[in-house]
């Protein structure tokens, strides 16, 4: 077995990869115009957030090295966001008003500056979960992956995840079971290489993944995908490190599928699967910390190259 493989690559026992079901050839399209409104919020939050680090950048209160990356990812999600709006479509002010300008710089509080960006992620990822429910399918999967990533550099998710009131059989439903199993096996294999309260840690974690895999069946309309008996792991734990590793990688994967459901045309399962999304990050981000890796390593996660610049207009 070997210690590394790409992401999402955990496979079901029987060798059947999980395949994300807008990895078949899905593009990403042009806000339409009802979702513009949605569309210039998320736009001004990203300017928000973007002002707020460049402060804390400029103030020298933290150092820059750890800013940077996280800064380079908000920029790309303010310049991926900013493609999905066609240009004139919120001028009228039913359609969402005018795009808006870049925030003025904010001034960094003196005591904890980590602490003031923390608490800025974490309030646009839950604005970016509140987004998802409200946008079609193909821009709540952006949002929904922007999301994520800004509750991976948060760290924390805070509330109860929103409840799920309609039921699907879309594949994505049935991806994100499949991510759900594994991540049970997998915490069940990685629990055995932990100690103390990071054990304690891993074992509430896979009460909450036994949890979410059961709400994802109650949504599902057609018969459930089972868990496999055994699953090839993406990072075979020797220590609590490679625990710490396999935790993030499953969480990275589950993230992921999570993403895929949001792009369904339920909207309070798109909120769900934001939501969710959002939880994974935050505990892989967790995870990375005790590995000593940064996170999240990408600034969509889960979200495919395709999905990322939104087809051309007529005329352009």
């Amino acid at each position: 077995m070997p210690e590394a493989m790409p992401r999402r690559a955990l496979l079901l026992g029987g060798g059947a990869a999980l395949v994300l079901p807008w990895l078949s050839g899905c593009a990403a399209e042009a806000a339409p115009r009802q979702d513009v409104g949605t569309l210039v919020g998320a736009i001004a939050s990203e300017r928000e957030l973007i002002a707020a680090y460049e402060a804390a950048r400029g103030s020298g209160a933290v150092p820059a090295a750890r800013l940077d990356p996280v800064l380079a990812h908000h920029r790309e999600h303010l310049a991926v966001l900013k493609r999905h709006y066609v240009p004139g479509s919120g001028d009228r002010a039913d359609e969402g008003g005018a795009l808006p300008g870049p925030s003025p710089a904010p001034a960094v509080p003196g005591g904890s500056p980590l602490t003031w960006l923390r608490d800025l992620e974490d309030r646009a990822a839950r604005a970016r979960t509140a987004d998802a429910a409200k946008a079609g399918p193909a821009l709540a999967q952006l949002l929904a992956s922007i999301g994520a990533c800004e509750a991976g550099h948060a760290g924390t998710v805070r509330g109860e995840p929103p409840a799920v009131r309609s039921t699907t059989g879309a594949r994505a439903v049935q991806t994100a079971l499949a991510a759900e199993h594994a991540a049970v096996y997998g915490y069940g294999v990685l629990g055995a290489r932990l100690r103390g309260t990071l054990r304690e840690t891993a074992k509430e974690m896979w009460d909450g993944h036994r949890a979410q895999r059961d709400e994802l069946v109650s949504v599902l309309t057609v018969r459930p995908v089972p868990a496999a008996a055994a699953y090839r792991l993406p990072v075979r734990p020797a220590d609590a490190r490679g625990a710490a590793r396999l935790a993030a990688a499953l969480e990275d994967d589950v993230a992921a599928a999570y993403v895929g459901v949001a792009g369904v045309s339920s909207p309070d399962l798109r909120a769900f699967a934001a939501d969710s999304a959002q939880r994974a990050m935050a505990r892989s981000a967790r995870w990375r910390a005790r590995a000593g890796e940064a996170a999240p390593p990408e600034a969509f996660p889960g979200l495919p190259s395709a999905a990322l610049p939104p087809r051309p207009e007529p005329g352009e």
